[in-house]
């Protein structure tokens, strides 16, 4: 080929469904209407899966435009990434089939091609160009995402002051997906249970992920699709915005949540968590291969990426932040960009801000070991109280103490019992290299690391943990939660006694009357990892009567009677009742069962808030009875929310032989009505119960070569199996075995090898807890049981 000649390469090709809900793909589902199955064709090419659909360079910096024509029977309907031209034409030689030609597409990397060839109908809405897809009997589901989508979507615009990016918009609902949703330029596609809302069915807690889905998938349209990483080492650009965004667009259409709160708990305790491990990675990697590639669609690209663009907002200012994000989008639209194009937006607009780090530093330097660099500091402090004044030392926290001398650029936020503005989280000072000493005003107590805006973990010394314990009520409930999480965590880590965080947690529990959500969620979360490894030992009891006594107020304000029905009592609700129906005698399990039992009979319909909870109490406490009812109905209900309900239920018996059964559906799915997509959701729910950890993880090595061609490599969905079973592992003959099946894998372990090596780091450190804290735990809840319930108040 001559230089500077332009060439037309013309290729016939062919492609074969996958089998593995990847490229384009078959897809089935049964329409009730009619009581036939029905079939349609869709597609999932992100990341690397256009490949298999049409020959292209796949890769994201090769944005291009694409001119789409799709053939189809008469009796079916085409949608695409953009508006049609005209109206369908003849297919010669084919009565019944005609061709749909679409517009030409803006330049898109070719993962956000997307059609769906289907007999789905639509409703409008109130935003021109826009329409909800589904089969025929959901169709009056989409209503919820119908209300959401227009809000939303004015919301981000607002936001980040650039237009809707899409000619139009099409959100569909897929009966078999991989991911929960996908964000394709003016297609979205979506698992069914992540966007139709059955008020009838949906829980609070599936609302909330539709909701948070949902915006999610908009943001992407802004991050991802008008401006795309330039490679798949950047992936959190768009993914941790997406995230990020989630949560803000949440909060604006329902403030009443105040839904931005829930970014501590579900997002940054679950990254620190990640990066707390030698195995976690670096949000920005060198990625070599198409395994890398996949393995980067992960905690630490979406969790943290989402941590980090707060922390940024926060260190910025808003008005800096929301310039910033203009700049790049503006930019580099309809192009490509890397995280140094983003920080030097973020420069820009600081520097025309007179922002005061400029004149010492830039958003590039603060951020680069953020990024590129795995982990994050633990801030340990020492107090003047004389001087007023504080140092502040910082090392990479990790469970096994391993020697790392990363150093990061860290924002010192404060606040003080003198000066309690927890609406100011900018940085008071900057810690950039091991130790910094900075003046603090404060009588008794001080918190750093304001609403943990800061992707980092604190630690006082003695005397002010106490005091912050004594005065724990003056705080804000995001405080508390932070607090409790920071504190369990490092107790974890031996880097402080177990004494301060369950004194910490007995003291808010005993006079928390209002039962705050976030702390109390944060409070059980953290004492779930206690009881998981407790379970087997004489400590047991002594745990379970602390938990009882020291939230007994908790559990008797909290039960199946309230009437409450505010988004914040239903998400609490939950989190308490989950714990308090763990207890077989408890009045809360001998209600549920009832419940059940007069579900049972069809007296009774059952409210969707409680159903996961009732389900899952009568199936452990009950039989073959209980566990062939939740079977039956989820075959008969339409529900795409009630069915994962009943699959997590199914998975909560403690017969062995039904579990069995129960794992065995996971290479057996079209006997059992099952699809791939719930591999993942039905071995977790096995191996999460302590009755079926053992099976579940035999079941695993059994069977990885059939999981393997079962499942595919797109999904990770093996990743999720393998991290599932670390929950009830904390001996050395169980890290010995996990050892021995990754050996006996060798090259056939594929894409799953990270996550089988993070899952042996898991049962590794919980083996090492067990030999430096049990002891000391159990001396503790020994000495102090006869006054759990204490507080202390001087």
């Amino acid at each position: 080929m001559k230089k500077d000649e332009t060439y037309l390469l013309e290729m016939r090709y062919s492609t074969e469904f996958s089998t593995h809900l990847l490229g384009v793909y078959g897809s089935r589902y049964y329409d009730g209407n009619q009581k036939k199955t029905k079939t349609l064709v869709s597609t999932q090419f992100s990341p690397i899966d256009a490949r298999k659909a049409f020959p292209c360079f796949d890769e994201p910096s090769f944005k291009s435009v694409f001119s789409i024509n799709i053939a189809r029977p008469k009796s079916m309907s085409t949608i695409s990434n953009m508006p049609k031209k005209g109206q369908p034409q003849a297919y010669n030689g084919k009565e019944d089939w005609v061709w749909d030609h679409y517009q030409d597409t803006p330049p898109l990397p070719t993962y956000l091609i997307a059609f769906v060839i289907s007999d789905f109908q639509s409703t409008n809405s109130t935003r021109p160009s826009t329409q909800f897809w589904t089969k025929k009997i959901l169709l009056s589901q989409t209503r919820y995402a119908s209300m959401l989508t227009p809000k939303m979507i004015n919301f981000m615009e607002k936001y980040v002051n650039v237009s809707f990016p899409d000619e139009k918009l099409d959100l569909v609902a897929i009966p078999e997906f991989g991911y929960g949703a996908m964000e394709n330029y003016g297609l979205i596609t979506f698992r069914e249970s992540m966007f139709l809302f059955d008020e009838n069915n949906t829980s609070i807690e599936d609302q909330k992920t539709i909701a948070q889905v949902v915006a999610h998938e908009l943001a992407h349209q802004w991050f991802g699709n008008l401006v795309t990483p330039k490679w798949w080492d950047d992936l959190w650009l768009k993914e941790g915005f997406a995230t990020y965004f989630s949560y803000l667009a949440v909060q604006e259409v329902h403030p009443d949540w105040i839904f931005i709160q829930e970014i501590l708990p579900y997002e940054l305790n679950s990254a620190l968590s990640y990066d707390s491990y030698k195995s976690a990675l670096a949000i920005s990697t060198d990625i070599k291969n198409n395994k890398q590639i996949r393995q980067q669609f992960g905690s630490s690209s979406y969790r943290k990426g989402a941590c980090l663009i707060r922390m940024a907002n926060h260190f910025l200012g808003l008005p800096t932040f929301t310039k910033g994000l203009t700049y790049y989008l503006t930019r580099y639209k309809n192009k490509n960009a890397d995280h140094k194009d983003l920080f030097k937006c973020f420069d820009d607009a600081a520097a025309e801000d007179n922002i005061p780090f400029v004149n010492f530093t830039s958003v590039g330097e603060i951020m680069e070991n953020w990024v590129v660099r795995p982990g994050f500091p633990v801030l340990t402090i020492k107090t003047d109280k004389k001087n007023k004044t504080i140092t502040i030392k910082q090392k990479r926290f990790l469970f096994n103490d391993d020697q790392d001398s990363t150093k990061w650029w860290v924002p010192i936020s404060v606040a003080t019992d003198l000066e309690p503005n927890f609406h100011d989280a900018s940085p008071k000072a900057w810690l950039k290299d091991e130790l910094i000493t900075i003046p603090v005003n404060f009588k008794e107590w001080y918190i750093v690391n304001v609403n943990q805006t800061g992707y980092h973990m604190v630690n006082y010394d003695e005397e002010i943990w106490h005091s912050l314990i004594r005065n724990v009520m003056q705080l804000p409930a995001l405080t508390r939660a932070q607090l409790i999480g920071d504190s369990m965590e490092l107790a974890k880590a031996n880097l402080l006694d177990y004494d301060i965080p369950l004194r910490l947690i007995a003291n808010m529990a005993v006079r928390d009357n209002l039962i705050m959500f976030i702390p109390t969620l944060v409070a059980f979360d953290k004492l779930e990892f206690l009881s998981d490894i407790l379970v087997n030992t004489p400590a047991f009891g002594l745990f379970e009567n602390y938990h009882k006594t020291i939230f007994k107020d908790t559990y008797e304000t909290v039960d199946f009677s309230t009437t409450l029905d505010d988004y914040l009592s239903l998400r609490i609700m939950k989190t308490v009742l989950e714990w308090s129906c763990r207890s077989v005698e408890s009045r809360c399990a001998i209600r549920a069962h009832n419940l059940y039992r007069q579900w049972m009979q069809r007296s009774i319909v059952i409210q969707p808030n409680i159903r996961h909870i009732v389900y899952c109490t009568a199936i452990r406490q009950g039989g073959k009875p209980e566990w062939d009812f939740a079977y039956h109905e989820y075959k008969r209900t339409n529900s795409p929310t009630e069915k994962n309900v009943l699959l997590d239920a199914l998975g909560c018996t403690k017969h062995e032989w039904l579990l069995s059964r129960y794992l065995n559906i996971v290479l057996d799915d079209e006997s059992y009505s099952m699809r791939v997509q719930d591999a993942d959701r039905i071995f977790e729910s096995i191996a999460n119960n302590k009755a079926g950890s053992r099976l579940a993880f035999d079941f695993l090595r059994r069977n990885w070569r059939d999981l393997k061609e079962h499942l595919g490599e797109g999904f990770n969905i093996l990743n999720k199996l393998i991290l599932s079973l670390p929950k009830h592992m904390n001996t050395e003959f169980q890290l010995a075995e996990l050892q021995k099946f990754r050996n006996e894998l060798g090259d056939d372990i594929g894409t799953a090898g990270p996550a089988l090596e993070r899952a042996i780091e898991i049962v590794k450190t919980k083996v090492e807890w067990m030999q430096k804290n049990y002891k000391s735990v159990e001396l503790w809840l020994h000495a102090h049981q006869v006054n759990f319930n204490y507080y202390e108040s001087k």
